[in-house]
């Protein structure tokens, strides 16, 4: 579909959150082991950007900054507009496929605009490919198949789904090795994710301080909850649960990070960590790609499409029926998640996993 000879510059179009973010980085593997002079820029929101922030797989970052406000919104949304078409971008890849993401690639004036002929405005576009069930001929797709599709489709050779890829830096890592040592962490621990965007996604507090509990007592491990400033209630509330045996971040903006030295410290906290536990969020989804052991519990979601990515030893904890067999709804999934079940799994990857991954900073 396009003669790759004559590329050299792309942009990947990815909107959207800290989760989406993490599973969009294989496509910068694949671009990279296939053109290593590909200039590979990313287009995000001020979100999750930072992210992305030193990692050696792109060459330049560009924000969508939405303000809610419709006269500067609008004024800013030029002016990234006049920026895009002064890039003169060859190929751009549209990997989110919402109205604001399809109107921005058609605005770029790209001559090679990729999507999947199923979104909406899709006429908009220069290259349409059929759904990611046809091009990977299977009907299970996972968030970073969707993604690697477009790029599989247009002739970049993709056998195998690269696993996500994030990278902290020297300075956060030594930021959260002091804090830890100033909290009295001195050896592995568990890094322990309680919040989420919704209810329906967030695992009781009393749970996880069961598990907190349990990795104390079993497996003398302490662990580390982390959360943003808005989300310290809930912290304190899990350690007024589970006593001693757990410590608090607070102060890392995990949902917002307009400070990216906090979304660095986070990455490096993964790599350090003996084990991540928490509910299906952005955060698991970087402790994956920073090589930390994961378990994450899901609710209303899609395991198949959201799960974790990668070969990096990890765990999916749901609940679908109730103890009479009743069928749940995706609302009341998280609710229904045992206890039991997560320790089960703690304790497999503890198992198989003795020394943490050795992760470079």
């Amino acid at each position: 579909m396009i003669d790759w000879t004559q590329i050299r510059r792309v942009l990947l179009v990815r909107l959207r959150s800290i989760g989406d973010t993490v599973l969009m980085t294989p496509c910068l593997t694949a671009l990279k082991q296939f053109r290593p002079e590909l200039h590979v820029a990313v287009l995000l929101e001020q979100l999750s950007a930072q992210l992305l922030n030193g990692h050696p797989q792109v060459d330049e970052v560009i924000l969508l900054d939405r303000t809610f406000n419709q006269w500067s919104d609008g004024l800013e949304r030029w002016r990234l507009v006049q920026r895009l078409r002064q890039a003169e971008f060859d190929v751009v890849f549209n990997l989110h496929g919402g109205t604001t993401a399809t109107f921005l690639c058609y605005l770029s004036r790209a001559r090679r605009r990729v999507g999947y002929r199923g979104y909406r405005y899709s006429f908009l576009l220069t290259h349409r490919a059929p759904g990611p069930e046809v091009i990977w001929q299977k009907p299970d797709i996972h968030s970073v198949e969707q993604q690697l599709g477009l790029l599989k489709w247009t002739g970049i050779p993709i056998n195998e789904a690269p696993a996500t890829s994030l990278y902290t830096s020297d300075a956060a890592f030594e930021s959260v090795t002091r804090r830890l040592s100033q909290a009295g962490i001195r050896g592995p621990f568990a890094l322990i994710h309680p919040a989420a965007t919704s209810e329906e996604k967030r695992w009781p507090t009393p749970k996880f301080a069961q598990v907190v509990k349990y990795l104390a007592s079993q497996h003398g491990i302490p662990s580390l909850v982390i959360g943003s400033g808005h989300e310290s209630h809930l912290l304190d509330s899990l350690k007024g649960f589970a006593g001693q045996s757990v410590f608090t971040f607070a102060d890392l903006r995990l949902s917002d990070m307009p400070v990216l030295h906090h979304a660095k410290e986070l990455m490096a906290l993964c790599s350090l960590a003996r084990i991540f536990i928490g509910n299906d969020s952005g955060p698991a989804h970087i402790a994956m790609a920073m090589r930390c052991p994961t378990v994450v519990i899901f609710g209303a979601l899609d395991p198949r499409v959201w799960r974790p990515w990668g070969e990096t030893p990890n765990a999916v904890v749901r609940a679908q029926t109730d103890s009479s067999g009743r069928r749940l709804k995706p609302s009341e999934r998280i609710f229904y998640v045992q206890v039991e079940d997560v320790l089960n799994a703690v304790d497999r990857l503890l198992a198989n996993t003795n020394q943490p991954s050795a992760v470079s900073h």
